[in-house]
């Protein structure tokens, strides 16, 4: 009983807790890479985890974002560093800097013959 009283007082007073600056403005960057880039490279995986490890403000407002994503496809995994040029709310341009594991599916453009 007094695990369950100190887990109930810790859900209670969480939302007190300040959350850490940076992490809170990376979650709309993280959400737009995901959007934006992210969600297409990792298509049909059973998950995939976005991290940003720089976002460099440019003087005319564009960013600079270099951002690390790696999921997991069976027992395949993927880890893409990518850096990102973003303006805005819009991804303008990237340029994959590293990545490890599965290469990107690229499907024919040829309809696939089948027998019987």
């Amino acid at each position: 009983m007094p695990l369950l009283r100190a887990l109930m007082l810790a859900i209670l007073l969480c939302p007190l807790c300040p959350i850490n600056q940076t992490f809170a403005e990376d979650v709309p960057l993280v959400t737009l890479l995901r959007a934006q880039a992210f969600n297409k490279m990792f298509d049909g995986f059973d998950y995939y985890h976005v991290t940003i490890k720089s976002d460099v403000t440019q003087p005319d407002g564009e960013h600079e974002v270099t951002a690390v994503a790696s999921g997991k496809f069976l027992d395949q995994t993927r880890r893409v560093t990518v850096l990102f040029l973003i303006v805005g709310e819009t991804v303008v341009g990237g340029q994959v800097l590293e990545e490890q594991g599965l290469p990107l599916c690229v499907l024919s453009a040829q309809p696939r013959e089948e027998s019987l």
